[in-house]
């Protein structure tokens, strides 16, 4: 039976992807070119140690005496330690105390049994969780490793609550691009939880093999030791540092702003007059000039001023001159008594402060349509006409 479409279509795929030559992600292939060394340094030769009865790898638990003056700080590791508990490099000097729990041989899995079920007689300050090395052979993948790792953190953080982490020294005998893997794993897995990392590869160059032992794994007690135990100290005291509560801060009352110097704003251009107060001085209007100051009046108008005279609420007021020329109209003595009925000039019959009724406002008539309406508005209107024209006659 002949073969489909689908099929030949499955075949070139896979063709494909040979020839692309893809690859699994994860651990980098070792180089043809990585050759494993050996370190030239000195470490002392191993004593026998007891047996833990957890995980059946040799286990030792160090606590120095509790000083007043000291802080306790206790380091969890592998064999990397095995030099500080045996006494062969001393790291117990000056302000700090070093506890030291060692596992060699122990991976994340088995150095977290250990720390859960670790008799501490001490409280310690801080606690060091240097990263399992181990596991770069015990673990298939970063994955895995960083897993474990994690694991481990989370069983010293319920013991524990300060914790910091450093990285471990680069061996001889795995390539440095797996290592990094690793590293990078852990120091991320330790971020996660909000844990300080500090990475401590870049203080071992490989170039330098007198820093290893003979075995290419452990740090040489004579040169590689002595550097690790100068790490430890400096990052113990920083994140000493970092737990100490920061004094707070006084606010202070701030200041007035005093300038150095006063800016100065220099303007060119016309000067803006100031507008003259008004006079208290009488000024006369008169035909031909606006205004006349009372210096420049002539003699024909200084002859017509008056003084007037006028009393108000019975006390006697003598207003200023007046300047005005009067109009020398008169009126008829018929035309006076209309007004004086209307408007009396004596005012002295109004005593002030008696309260009078409101005027209610006169409503307008409506406009009368009938015939005798209209005969009353035309007499009203023909006497004021005639009295008009006594007013022109009187006065020409």
């Amino acid at each position: 039976m002949p073969r489909g479409k689908s099929y030949r279509r499955s075949v070139a795929a896979r063709r494909r992807m040979e020839t692309a030559g893809v690859h699994r992600v994860g651990i980098p292939e070792t180089s043809s070119g990585f050759v494993s060394r050996r370190g030239t340094g000195w470490r002392h030769r191993v004593n026998d140690w007891p047996s833990s009865s957890f995980t059946n790898h040799f286990h030792k638990l160090v606590i120095p005496e509790e000083r007043s003056d000291g802080k306790f700080v206790l380091l969890i590791g592998a064999s990397h330690l095995r030099s500080f508990a045996d006494g062969i490099v001393k790291i117990s000097d000056g302000c700090l105390d070093f506890g030291v729990m060692c596992t060699p041989r122990a991976a994340a899995a088995d150095l977290r049994i250990e720390a859960y079920h670790a008799v501490v007689p001490r409280q310690p300050d801080a606690v060091c969780v240097t990263a399992p090395s181990n596991n770069l052979t015990a673990s298939l993948n970063p994955d895995e490793a960083g897993e474990e790792f994690e694991k481990y953190l989370l069983t010293v953080l319920y013991r524990w609550p300060k914790v910091f982490c450093i990285g471990f020294p680069l061996r001889l005998t795995e390539s440095v691009e797996k290592q990094n893997l690793f590293q990078q794993e852990f120091h991320r897995r330790a971020a996660k939880l909000g844990i300080p990392y500090f990475p401590v590869a870049e203080y071992f160059p490989l170039k330098r093999l007198d820093l290893w032992s003979r075995d290419g794994i452990h740090l040489s007690d004579d040169y590689g030791m002595p550097i690790l135990k100068k790490l430890l100290w400096i990052y113990a005291n920083r994140y000493l540092e970092m737990l100490e509560p920061k004094p707070p801060v006084q606010s202070q009352a701030a200041t007035a702003y005093k300038p150095r110097f006063v800016p100065r704003i220099v303007v060119k251009g016309e000067e803006r007059r100031v507008p003259s107060l008004p006079s208290s001085e009488w000024r006369v209007v008169r035909s031909g000039r606006k205004r006349n100051h009372p210096g420049e009046m002539e003699s024909s108008y200084s002859q017509k001023k008056r003084v007037v005279h006028h009393k108000i609420h019975g006390t006697r007021v003598v207003l200023r001159e007046c300047s005005v020329p009067l109009n020398p109209s008169r009126f008829s003595p018929d035309i006076l008594v209309a007004m004086e009925t209307v408007s009396p000039s004596d005012l002295s019959d109004v005593h002030p402060g008696i309260e009078t009724k409101p005027v209610e406002p006169q409503r307008k008539p409506a406009v009368l349509r009938t015939k005798r309406g209209r005969q009353q508005v035309c007499k009203s209107i023909s006497w004021l006409i005639i009295c008009h024209n006594r007013i022109k006659v009187f006065c020409t």
